[in-house]
């Protein structure tokens, strides 16, 4: 009877052990000693994140401001145009059409697809400068929405209004990777308009700062994956501090009973 005890306890400390991650497994930019890390660019390329092209359907807030608040209010769609709520530069933006235009008042239409954020603002500017001279144009993407999914804490879709998204910066608002999460394969998954791609990196390894997949563009998914050795406790949700405290309460109890055993012989 002991013996099918000691067993049963050995079998579920082999079982836990073998299903928890190592530390290894969660830590992020990983190196091979523990000093500074440093990667020197070469000759012509930069660490800046690659531009994002303008395409069809892609959303873009214009604000034109110029000396006067009658000629300002012809260049915009709505009458509130100060309010700087979500619904409002919902309202006062454009989408790029079919043939890659948009349409603004008095200006009418401006080809920007191809163009990046920057591009599109100077080739709207010298639409409105044949108008009105001292005129300001700002423009931002509306659309820069990124999803995410899998094992992380708050998975969903996030929008954001810079002009640039890295995959750590969307999982930090996304609350990080569970413990469960797959450190080594998280994939990107991004639609172009000829084919569809699937990027795996790992956040383990510190080169991928070097990465220019790194960085996200509009409509990309990010789906981290369960670690396959704890694939079965994440389907539980059993944190594992849960189970380490369940293990020494187990072991208290057999150590109770066998002493107990030990009495009646």
């Amino acid at each position: 009877m002991r013996t099918n005890i000691y067993i049963l306890l050995l079998s579920l400390i082999v079982i836990i052990l073998t299903s928890c991650t190592s530390q290894k497994n969660l830590i992020y930019f990983q190196t091979e000693n523990q000093g500074a890390y440093k990667h020197a660019y070469s000759e012509g390329s930069t660490n800046f994140s690659p531009n994002y092209y303008l395409a069809k359907e892609d959303m873009l807030y214009i604000d034109i401001i110029t000396h006067d608040e009658e000629t300002t209010r012809m260049f915009s769609l709505k009458e509130n145009r100060y309010s700087q709520s979500d619904n409002t530069i919902y309202l006062n933006s454009y989408v790029i059409d079919k043939n890659g235009e948009i349409n603004l008042p008095v200006v009418g239409k401006v080809n920007l697809e191809g163009l990046t954020v920057e591009q599109a603002q100077s080739a709207i500017q010298g639409k409105v400068d044949n108008y009105v001279q001292g005129a300001v144009v700002s423009c931002k993407m509306v659309n820069y929405k990124i999803s995410v999914l899998g094992e992380v804490n708050r998975p969903g879709t996030y929008t954001f209004y810079q002009p640039c998204v890295s995959l750590f910066e969307l999982l930090a608002v996304a609350g990080d990777l569970t413990y469960y999460g797959n450190r080594e394969r998280v994939k990107i998954i991004r639609k172009t308009i000829s084919e569809d791609i699937i990027y795996t990196v790992d956040l383990r390894n510190v080169e991928i700062l070097q990465d220019k997949n790194m960085y996200l563009q509009p409509g990309d998914v990010v789906y981290v994956e369960p670690n396959k050795n704890t694939k079965a406790l994440s389907t539980l949700n059993i944190p594992l501090t849960t189970i380490s405290n369940s293990l020494v309460v187990l072991t208290s109890v057999i150590s109770i009973f066998s002493w107990i055993l030990s009495l009646n012989k």
